[in-house]
């Protein structure tokens, strides 16, 4: 299976899981996590170390747990 050279890969935090994370051969792109349900793996909740949520949109470089 080709991947298009046009799809931009989207910078998450390597401990946001969710459900599709699993399942998906594809790189991330924008709209990868429909579910809408994610977690972080330090945690295991829905709540990242830092006390935030954790999801596609939250997980990012400005968080001082990213990595």
């Amino acid at each position: 299976m080709s991947v298009d050279k046009n799809q931009t890969r989207v910078r998450l935090c390597k401990h946001i899981r969710s459900k599709e994370s699993f399942h998906s051969d594809q790189p991330m792109v924008d709209d990868l996590y429909h579910s809408g349900i994610f977690w972080c793996n330090q945690t295991g909740d829905g709540i990242g170390p830092d006390g935030s949520c954790a999801d596609n949109e939250e997980c990012s470089s400005t968080r001082e747990c990213f990595e």
